[in-house]
């Protein structure tokens, strides 16, 4: 079994996500339910996060992408949560966010080992679960 496969499958139990091989790189799916106000309505829905690794470099790093949907009164525990993290976050860091009134998109980046993005994804997003 190849390395990146080993690394993707540890990546799975991490997230608990399905994963797939397609066009040179791995892609985990996420669901996430969310919960949405619209005056005395209330609306339940799941969206997939997308999360990937590909180009796996000799020293166990990959560029490794996820975005993810969180709701605007989670943004700060969630941030937080991958700031305060015991592996620090790489020099090749990325992040951006779209907020919208009721749905907020979080994309990052960053060039470091798949299973130390996974760890530090999969804490921020247990964050919000408490």
């Amino acid at each position: 079994m190849s390395k990146e496969l080993l690394v993707a499958e540890e990546v799975q139990k991490m997230l608990k996500a399905r994963y797939e091989y397609r066009e040179g790189k791995f892609h985990f799916t996420k669901s996430k339910k969310l919960e949405v106000f619209l005056g005395p309505s209330m609306f339940v829905f799941k969206l997939d996060m997308e999360i990937s690794f590909e180009h796996f470099q000799q020293d166990g790093a990959a560029i490794n992408r996820a975005r993810v949907y969180i709701l605007p009164e989670e943004v700060l525990a969630f941030t937080h949560a991958l700031r305060r993290f015991h592996i620090p976050l790489p020099i090749a860091f990325r992040q951006f966010t779209q907020m919208n009134q009721h749905i907020v998109e979080v994309v990052m980046e960053s060039l470091e080992p798949p299973g130390n993005f996974a760890r530090r994804l999969a804490a921020a997003l247990k964050e919000l679960e408490t």
